[in-house]
């Protein structure tokens, strides 16, 4: 005849066993789902040290914002950071598309097909760098631009100026370092990847 002092010790075991055997499958759930996401994106906080931290003339603003994003299979990273000074504003913002290659073409294909234009009011077009690919865009009568950058099939970098002609833009976009920038890590074993 069991007692009930025994059931219950059987029961505690019987439940520390259990417990010990959940937190195992949940250890291996999350290191299996990890590896299904593909490839690995760098967090928010990691992009921002790819960023410039100050640009001289300009005062950096204390909104800083950064997040990873999940749609379906497909994870991204993006970091901003804000400068201005009086009416001038910079804004860079970084998208880390590693575990997205399909945002990354999106973003970066329509450079091919766009035309390229310089008018008195407009220049917009094609340019390369030494890791990747860019697009820029200047409208004279609203004193706007833009540098878009496409870096190692990886990362798209967007550098906006208000009230910044795009000569400045040029000389802000050399404060980024591509050479920082890590290369793509492909996973040729997923789909979305080949």
């Amino acid at each position: 005849m069991i007692r009930p002092v025994h059931l219950i010790l059987m029961t505690c075991s019987i439940i520390k066993d259990l417990k010990y055997s959940l937190i195992i499958v949940f250890l291996i759930y999350c290191c299996t789902s990890a590896r299904a996401q593909g490839n690995s994106i760098l967090v928010p906080e990691v992009l921002a040290n790819l960023l410039p931290d100050k640009i001289e003339g300009f005062n950096l603003v204390e909104r800083i914002n950064g997040r990873s994003v999940k749609i379906g299979t497909l994870t991204y990273s993006m970091m901003e950071r804000s400068f201005s000074k009086s009416k001038r504003k910079i804004r860079f913002m970084l998208f880390d598309y590693n575990n997205a290659p399909i945002m990354y073409t999106q973003s970066t294909g329509k450079w091919e097909s766009q035309p390229q234009e310089e008018t008195d009011d407009l220049i917009q077009r094609t340019f390369t760098v030494a890791n990747g690919q860019g697009w820029e865009y200047h409208n004279k009568v609203s004193n706007t631009s833009q540098i878009l950058m496409g870096i190692h099939d990886r990362f798209y970098l967007v550098i906006n100026g208000e009230g910044v002609d795009l000569d400045l833009l040029r000389v802000i976009a050399t404060a980024v370092d591509l050479s920082n920038f890590p290369q793509r890590d492909r996973a040729l074993t997923d789909a979305k990847h080949r």
